[in-house]
Order: structure tokens, then C-alpha cells, then sequence
């Protein structure tokens, strides 16, 4: 079934980054460095500055230490009428053991090396849900609500609900059992920009071939996510009706693959402007086919010569948990009643 997407996105601005300016490389040759679990992306002026960004998630705490997580439940125990919780919580960006470790260790080994964050274009925060018809997590919580205005990486992320019964005796319960574990999980996803791997080859695309191949594969009504219109690239260059000539440059396949998808997508396809929900990641987003107003008489073989390196971006998805409470429970959930 297709996930139906709820987000909530953060508003703030960054300017467009023009090719003068430095960016991260995202080429998976030229621009990634592999050391343990971390991945970190050179930066494209100083060849002695890394790129890294966090892994998982951490609450924030108070003056004592003290996770900013609370929990209040009511009715469970006497079985009222008037059942249901709150929970709030504040939580931000953070590296787990595993990838502290791994940057410890480059930063030892390459001393003059300088490690920043990625920095951030924009970013959501999500939950999913396979019933359309339904909000996420509808039995479990009345409102979801998150903060509307977000920033840095290392800003905090604000999150409050209101539960359902259900909802209430389900969380106390998870929240409470002996042993420790997430009870809960939305999702951080963030757009990040930077230069692509430098492509130089020779694309040889039958344009009538591709556009056949679509029409023949439209079954009207909603058209093709872009995940779909990719495979379905990928399979041509398969066949050869696009014929890919690598001359030079650090480009890899998939990565050729993904462009190529993006130019046919911008001749053939138009954004399905009024697709619900909103999608987060680029594979979700929706196209119509443009069999009513592509010229196919027009179309035909063409030969397209890439010697560039492109500023892209890369979309991912961080997970936010409840975890690590252990400690503090006695403290951060309290029974109303």
C-alpha cells in the first residue's frame, strides 16, 4: 500500500548556494570517506574540511540532568469514564556511541582535518500511516502536534499529544515495563545541497522509444511516483534504448541513472500539483504522463554529451525515539489521578 505522509515543515531560510560558493561533495568516489560507520563529504574549496551529519536523536535534559519528557496519564486505574494522557517532549540531533567512536577516530588519525555538520536547507518532521483515510497513529493519539519553526541541526525539536485511551493504557504500559526500549518513533527528514559527482559521458536516448514504452504502460488516473519512472529508466538502459558512454569523471552508474530520470521526467512527465499528502522524499512525488500535451511526431534519437558537476540535493531521514528513560521514570511519569 502506498504510505500516506503527514508532515509538518520547518520554516526557515536558506539562500540558494551558487557554484562559487563551498559545498559539500556528495560524489560517492571524489566525495565520501568511509571510516567504521561515519560517512563524511569533503568540502568542495578547503581540502581540509569534512562534512558529517548526526545519526540519531538524544533528549534534551534540565539543570540535573534530567530528560525534558513528560508523561501524565489519568482514568487507567479506576476505570473512569475520563481516560487519556499527555506527553511532551524535547529531543535534538545527536551521534549515537558507534558514530562518536568512528569520528573520534578520524579526528585522531587526521589531525588537520576540520569535521562540521552538513548544513541544513529544510527539513520535516513526519509520521506515516498505509490508511489514507485515516490520521497516523488515529487510535493512539487525538493530536499530534510539532514545532513549527525549526533551524540548526543542533536545534531542539518540540513535540506534544494528547492521547487517546487506547493510546494512554498502551504508552503507560510501554513506558513502564522493566525493560527499556523505544515506545514510540516519528521521523527528522531534512534536504541538504551540495555538488554532485563530476559526469563525463555520452548519453545516447531514443526519445521516441522511452515515450512509446510510457504510453504503452499508462493506465491513466494518478500516473507514476518518480521511484517508478526511475525503474523504468533503469530497464531502458538495460535494453539499450539508452545507451550511457562513460568517458571520464567519477560518476557511478545509479548516479547517471538518476539524472538521466530526471531529464526524461522534465520532458514527459508534469508534477501532479495536487497530490495528497505532501511527500517528504523525492521517490514520492507524483507525475502524470504527458501523453496530452508532448508532441510525439517531435521526438526522436538525440545524443547528449555531460561533462559537468551539478549542484544537487539529497534528502534523508533521521528516526526520533523515546529511549533512555530508565533512570528517570519515577520522575517523568506521573499518574493525574
Amino acid at each position: 500500500m502506498n504510505a500516506k505522509i503527514f508532515v509538518i515543515s520547518f520554516g526557515f531560510c536558506l539562500a540558494l548556494a551558487r557554484p562559487a560558493l563551498a559545498l559539500p561533495l556528495f560524489g560517492e568516489t571524489e566525495g565520501t570517506i568511509r571510516n567504521g560507520i561515519v560517512t563524511l563529504y569533503r568540502d568542495s574549496e578547503d581540502p581540509k574540511k569534512v562534512y558529517f551529519f548526526p545519526n540519531s536523536t538524544r533528549f534534551s535534559v534540565d539543570s540535573q540532568g534530567v530528560p525534558l519528557f513528560n508523561f501524565v496519564y489519568w482514568g487507567l486505574t479506576s476505570n473512569s469514564a475520563e481516560q487519556g494522557a499527555y506527553m511532551s517532549m524535547s529531543t535534538h540531533l545527536a551521534t549515537d556511541a558507534d558514530q562518536q567512536a568512528a569520528l573520534n577516530s578520524y579526528v585522531k588519525d587526521y589531525p588537520e582535518m576540520k569535521v562540521a555538520v552538513l548544513p541544513v536547507k529544510s527539513s520535516a518532521v513526519g509520521l506515516t500511516t498505509t490508511d489514507p483515510s485515516q490520521r497516523p497513529l488515529s487510535s493512539l493519539f487525538k493530536e499530534f502536534n510539532f514545532a513549527k519553526v525549526g533551524g540548526r541541526a543542533e536545534d531542539e525539536i518540540g513535540i506534544n499529544a494528547v492521547l487517546t485511551p487506547v493510546g494512554a493504557r498502551a504508552f503507560t504500559a510501554l513506558l513502564t515495563k522493566a525493560a527499556g526500549g523505544s515506545a514510540f518513533k516519528a521521523d527528522y527528514c531534512y534536504t541538504v545541497q551540495g555538488l554532485g559527482p563530476n559526469m563525463n559521458a555520452r548519453i545516447t536516448v531514443d526519445m521516441r522509444r522511452v515515450y512509446d514504452y510510457f504510453e504503452f504502460n499508462h493506465s491513466g488516473g494518478w500516473g507514476w511516483f518518480s521511484w517508478n519512472i526511475r525503474t523504468i529508466i533503469e530497464k531502458l538502459v538495460q535494453d539499450n534504448t539508452i545507451n550511457i558512454q562513460m568517458l571520464g569523471g567519477d560518476a557511478q552508474m545509479w548516479e547517471y541513472i538518476n539524472k538521466i530520470t530526471e531529464t526524461i521526467t522534465a520532458r514527459l512527465f508534469k508534477p501532479e500539483l495536487s497530490a495528497s499528502p505532501i511527500p517528504t522524499a523525492s521517490g514520492n512525488r507524483l507525475f502524470n504522463f504527458g501523453a496530452g500535451w508532448v508532441h510525439k511526431e517531435e521526438l526522436k534519437k538525440e545524443v547528449w554529451t555531460w561533462d559537468r558537476k551539478d549542484i544537487v540535493e539529497r534528502e534523508f531521514c533521521t528516526a526520533i525515539t523515546l529511549k533512555d528513560l530508565d533512570q528517570h521514570r519515577s520522575k517523568l511519569i506521573i499518574n493525574a489521578d
